[in-house]
């Protein structure tokens, strides 16, 4: 069985409460001003079984993306860029994860500039998995407390070393947050914009509801890029501090169980995300380990806020996530 659990304490001068793991990465999507997510630290464990979760990535913009300032005047928001705030919901399906002794998407490539080159294949051939669902199980990751990861089959891998973790998931986010500006509180609502669905703002709580992003396109967001080469269907970044490693992930399709990944001429037909999470060191499963416990960050990551298009003075959105981990 696999479960969620959050490990909270509170800041003794905020009074918030806040996440006792350390800090874990960022990167973002960039949506006109710049569209990112993140999260909040949740704790995935496996009892019976095994799993292991990787993190997926937003734009190659490293983003400067922080912590979003409190109750900001209006100028200095409207003149500032997007920062990031703890949502209220964090949804995300999972439909497999494991771990694998060569890189799954070893054939995608990136450059410092975040260009990167790729053949859209998915080599699963040395990975295995730990834990899988068809259907999805579909988790709120900032809801806090304990969740099952159920209905799926839980697996342990061979003993040996792995130098890689993977994660299938849904492209498709359920996202809602709120943020002050100019002591006015400005609640997440779901609009269609340009045929998609996009977070926005109201000032009427009784508007404040969830919204689902489809991400088909890293740098666009929702939508597709005009220009078909500028489409940013791969991400990557590597993290020296706290959690170190690189990640990567590739809009992808599934078909008949088989995963591919999503190309700059398809752009808009991706149904998943292939994340891979390759740790400075490795995971080790002897015949001793029982279980791989894994931990997540939201808090003050989970959605990005930025100045909005008229009529709305805030837009939301949303970004990735990354995991910390040790066997039991």
């Amino acid at each position: 069985m696999f479960y969620l659990r959050d490990q909270v304490e509170e800041n003794s001068k905020t009074g918030r409460k806040v996440f006792n793991f350390s800090q874990i990465i960022q990167n973002s999507y960039k949506k006109k001003q710049m569209t990112s997510i993140i999260k909040n630290f949740s704790r995935i464990s496996a009892g019976l079984g095994f799993y292991f979760f990787a993190s997926l990535l937003g734009s190659p913009n490293h983003a400067a993306a922080n912590g979003c300032p409190t109750n900001p005047s209006l100028a200095d928001f409207t003149n500032g860029s997007s920062c990031f705030i703890t949502p209220e919901v964090y949804k995300v399906t999972f439909y497999e994860m494991g771990l694998c002794t060569s890189d799954p998407l070893a054939s995608t490539t990136f450059q410092d500039n975040g260009n990167y080159a790729s053949d859209y294949v998915i080599d699963e051939s040395s990975c295995s998995a730990s834990f899988i669902n068809e259907n999805g199980v579909t988790l709120d990751l900032a809801s806090g407390g304990s969740q099952t990861l159920s209905g799926g089959t839980n697996l342990k891998p061979p003993t040996g070393s792995y130098g890689h973790a993977y994660v299938k998931i849904k492209n498709v986010f359920g996202l809602k947050g709120s943020y002050t500006v100019a002591g006015t509180p400005y609640y997440s609502k779901s609009v269609i914009q340009n045929g998609v669905f996009n977070g926005v703002s109201d000032t009427d709580e009784a508007n404040y509801s969830e919204w689902e992003e489809k991400i088909v396109d890293f740098d666009k967001g929702s939508a597709c890029e005009p220009v078909e080469s500028n489409r940013l269907m791969a991400v990557s970044d590597t993290f020296n501090t706290g959690v170190t490693g690189t990640l990567k992930g590739l809009l992808a399709s599934v078909s008949g169980g088989s995963y591919s990944g999503t190309t700059q001429a398809n752009c808009g037909d991706s149904t998943r995300i292939f994340g891979v999470f390759s740790p400075t060191s490795p995971v080790v499963i002897s015949e001793q380990t029982k279980g791989l416990e894994v931990s997540f960050t939201i808090t003050e990551r989970g959605i990005s806020v930025f100045p909005g298009n008229n009529p709305y003075i805030v837009e939301f959105g949303s970004g990735p996530f990354t995991p910390k981990f040790q066997t039991f």
